[in-house]
């Protein structure tokens, strides 16, 4: 009878588990699709928006900071973190076919094939290792604007409501795990901590965008110089336009090494990202009043981007703000000695005079 009653918990067990392993296959092909499109123009709440002080001008195109910023650091260069985002995203698209057919299975009660199950399996646990190899990358880098693509990635399915990169990265691990171990007819590991399958399965609707890819788009400077209006006004739009550009592409260099500052040193530095930020918003604003449009590529990228994203101007530049705000919550980067001083030395380079 203990044998019998033994053998009756592990059925029940392996039942649980192709359950939520279920759970989590009808969402396989959606995978790294999680993020939810927001409607273009939706009112969102931006934590940055009951800061008095922030200046709230209109926009019409994406501001050229985070994932705009035309100026790429060597280090987000040669680590190609968007292009192995891509393909990451790609491969999994590719065998959401695999996954479907399984789910399809699963729901009309047939017993999948135990070894084209482990391929499925062993391809989730694939992929979810190579997401797990590049976000490891990415937050832990000691250039800022690699962390930056990662916090922004987080920050904007916060605001979404949707699961976080590293939510997907340890339920793709999970599945691919579980999968397995049903198939040879082993207990199922339990969730992640903190993961709910049938919740995220649920909250990710079918033919959601996932991790956004780079835009096809160049990205480049808003506008060039022959384009500021032959007016007082319109030079001195110039002047501080050109002021802007070269602090902005001084800031990304300095930037390189951002994880090795101190806390003042990275303090100081999101001041200024902060404030850089807010310069391009009046510039941007101004350049509008005055009639000015940005060349065609930075119109074509700014497009490009907003459709994929369902972001509005207004909201990109919240993601940014707010993204600055997480920076500061997470303390992310590497403590390093010495570096405060030689931050604050560096402040003149980078203060609007």
């Amino acid at each position: 009878m203990a044998t019998v009653a033994l053998e009756m918990r592990r059925r029940c067990a392996r039942r649980a588990g192709r359950l939520l392993a279920l759970a989590a296959v009808a969402c396989l092909g959606r995978a790294f699709a999680v993020w939810p499109l927001q409607r273009r123009g939706a009112r969102t709440v931006s934590s940055a928006s009951v800061v008095a002080e922030v200046v709230t001008e209109r926009l019409d195109h994406v501001l050229p900071v985070g994932p705009a910023c035309p100026f790429r650091s060597p280090a987000m260069v040669q680590g190609h973190f968007e292009q192995d985002m891509a393909m990451v995203m790609l491969n999994a698209q590719g065998k959401a076919g695999d996954f479907e057919a399984l789910a399809r299975q699963i729901q009309a009660g047939i017993q999948p094939d135990p070894r084209q199950q482990r391929k499925v399996g062993y391809d989730l646990k694939q992929q979810g290792e190579l997401l797990k190899k590049l976000l490891d990358g990415m937050e832990t880098s000691s250039d800022f604007q690699v962390m930056e693509t990662f916090v922004v990635m987080e920050t904007k399915a916060v605001k979404m409501g949707a699961p976080s990169a590293r939510t997907v990265e340890k339920m793709t691990n999970w599945q691919g795990t579980a999968i397995v171990a049903e198939a040879e007819g082993m207990m199922v590991p339990p969730p992640p901590e903190g993961v709910d399958p049938v919740a995220l399965a649920r909250a990710t609707p079918s033919g959601a965008q996932g991790f956004l890819s780079a835009p096809n788009a160049p990205r480049v400077l808003p506008f060039e110089e022959p384009g500021f209006p032959d007016t007082v006004e319109g030079q001195e739009l110039k002047a501080r336009y050109l002021k802007l550009v070269d602090e902005h592409s001084e800031l990304v260099t300095f930037g390189e090494k951002y994880g090795g500052f101190d806390q003042a040193g990275k303090e100081f530095y999101l001041d200024r990202m902060e404030e850089l930020t807010e310069r391009w918003s009046s510039v941007m604003s101004a350049a509008s009043m005055m009639g000015m449009k940005p060349v065609r590529a930075y119109e074509a990228y700014s497009e490009e981007y907003l459709s994929q994203s369902g972001l509005s101007p207004e909201t990109f530049r919240d993601l940014a703000r707010d993204s600055r705000m997480d920076h500061r919550r997470a303390g992310f980067g590497r403590e390093g000695a010495g570096v405060s001083a030689r931050s604050k030395r560096a402040a003149d380079m980078f203060v609007e005079t």
